[in-house]
């Protein structure tokens, strides 16, 4: 079983999150709340939380499927430095961003939300994970700057046409190798005899035409 990447679920989690606290924002806007202002804390809030959850970060095995336009926001994120990649700071984030909402009901919910979030940041922070900035260009050995995309699955499937090298082995055989062994005569300062493999061929078969020949020369 591979491991598991807990910063994954956390990005899933936070976008989830910003959703459910602008709806929340927005009902208690509309309905004029007790404490609506607390509404707007909620959407304003929502909008800053969906702008860094949005880039997908770098998975350490396997292929990473970026989100549609994640480029930018990307740029965005990986400006900030430490503060954007390291997940103990987001747990940090979280954790004082969702005291605001629970003083009114409408983003109670989401506050509850975001700090389910920050926790499962902090399992992954414990876990040795951080942001990785993915779809950025970076430099190869040559110096050269290439562009991390997603990898796409083989257009033909197995079995695939083998190689040059197989082919010629294949045409070769070997129901017309045998094997010999040959016994080596000891060496000055040797203690013991070497045994060397050494493969011979068969002596051919003469044809059935040079075989007629032959007899009718002895006869």
């Amino acid at each position: 079983m591979s491991q598991i990447e807990w910063a994954m679920w956390a990005n899933e989690q936070a976008i989830t999150t910003s959703c459910v606290l602008f709806l929340g924002g927005v009902v208690g806007i509309a309905g004029m709340f007790k404490y609506w202002q607390f509404g707007i804390y909620g959407v304003f809030i929502s909008l800053v939380i969906a702008i860094l959850e949005w880039p997908r970060s770098k998975r350490k095995k396997g292929n990473t499927t970026e989100r549609r336009y994640q480029r930018p926001f990307t740029v965005i994120v990986n400006k900030f430095g430490v503060a954007g990649k390291n997940y103990f700071v987001r747990f940090v984030f979280y954790l004082i961003l969702c005291v605001p909402c629970c003083f009114t009901l409408s983003t109670l919910l989401g506050g509850i939300c975001m700090l389910l979030t920050g926790f499962i940041y902090f399992a992954a922070a414990i876990k040795g994970e951080e942001w990785i900035p993915a779809g950025l260009e970076v430099k190869d050995e040559q110096g050269n700057k290439k562009r991390i995309t997603s990898l796409h699955p083989p257009k033909k499937p197995p079995p695939r046409p083998a190689t040059a090298e197989e082919q010629d082995i294949s045409i070769i055989g070997t129901d017309s190798v045998t094997m010999e062994i040959v016994e080596e005569r000891p060496t000055q300062g040797a203690e013991s005899t070497r045994a060397m493999v050494r493969p011979t061929r068969p002596t051919p078969r003469p044809s059935a035409a040079a075989s007629h020949v032959i007899q009718d020369s002895n006869s």
